[in-house]
């Protein structure tokens, strides 16, 4: 719902007060010109498995924390959201899904202007699509890019520099570009960035978006394996033992060659496949069955 005018999705959809729920992997014409009208970044949230609302908290948390950056604010309560996630799973028939939650500013009469106090905010469903299995075997591959995420503690929309990279990361069969500033490393395109030297598991803490996944896997992991935040340099990532991403739809996905250069024996290491049990645990159960 967006200015007294509710836009609705040619599938399953859900209204909820004060917001948009459109269900399915397409987008109504209506809510593609909104979007393409507003003039700042869009805060665009991925979740998955929220069956019972198990995971949902922390994506709400990184929500409303990035919207609070943008000068916005979510215009329904979080259990008005978690009911319409669970009723658009239902209409849509997913057993599990990719669910978006996105906030814009809103309409700009201008193409520049917005009113942040009427902000839109609407959610997508579409199908999950995980990695191919044998990554987690044989482990995935990262191109480097010299990039620093403007607002990075803030969840948006603003892909440019990963999706103006896909043909550099077809050509190499990587997975996603791992940024740094020509010294430090960040984080890569869509993934929190790990690697583990002489045991410890090692991330980068400033200017890098909050993982949800990453976070929880740390805590898991802390009563096993030391654990430093801080700066993590280049030279650094290529001279560590084993290397890891972790996001919400892969998970704990081990990384065995960052441009062309192996990291550690190029093969999944033991402490990653350590905390890919764990999560996997945590996420699906002992039996590796969703809980």
């Amino acid at each position: 719902m967006q200015g007294g005018e509710e836009l609705v999705g040619r599938e399953a959809r859900v209204a909820i007060p004060r917001a948009l729920v459109a269900g399915g992997a397409r987008v109504p014409h209506q809510l593609a010109g909104e979007l393409r009208r507003h003039p700042v970044p869009r805060l665009d949230e991925p979740e998955r498995r929220v069956v019972h609302g198990r995971g949902l908290d922390e994506h709400l948390e990184r929500l409303h924390n990035s919207a609070s950056q943008l000068g916005l604010r979510v215009p329904v309560s979080d259990a008005e959201i978690a009911t319409a996630i669970g009723e658009l799973l239902k209409l849509n028939g997913h057993a599990e899904a990719t669910v978006r939650l996105v906030l814009t500013g809103g309409v700009s009469p201008d193409g520049m202007a917005y009113d942040p106090s009427a902000p839109t905010f609407f959610i997508l469903t579409h199908d999950l699509h995980e990695p191919a299995p044998e990554l987690y075997e044989r482990g995935g591959r990262l191109v480097t890019e010299l990039h620093h995420r403007e607002l990075p503690k803030a969840k948006t929309t603003n892909y440019l520099t990963m999706l103006r990279n896909k043909p550099r990361t077809a050509a190499a069969d990587a997975l996603d570009v791992l940024y740094h500033d020509g010294s430090l490393v960040s984080e890569t395109g869509s993934a929190s960035f790990y690697v583990v030297s002489e045991g410890r598991i090692r991330a980068p803490h400033e200017d890098v978006l909050w993982g949800t996944v990453g976070d929880l896997v740390l805590r898991l992991a802390a009563h096993r394996f030391p654990i430093e935040l801080g700066e993590l340099r280049l030279d650094e990532v290529f001279a560590a033992d084993e290397a890891f991403i972790t996001s919400t739809t892969r998970g704990v996905l081990p990384i065995v060659e960052i441009d062309s250069r192996k990291i550690g024996d190029g093969e999944v290491g033991p402490v990653t496949r350590e905390l890919m049990a764990l999560w996997t645990r945590h996420a699906f159960g002992e039996d590796g069955t969703q809980r």
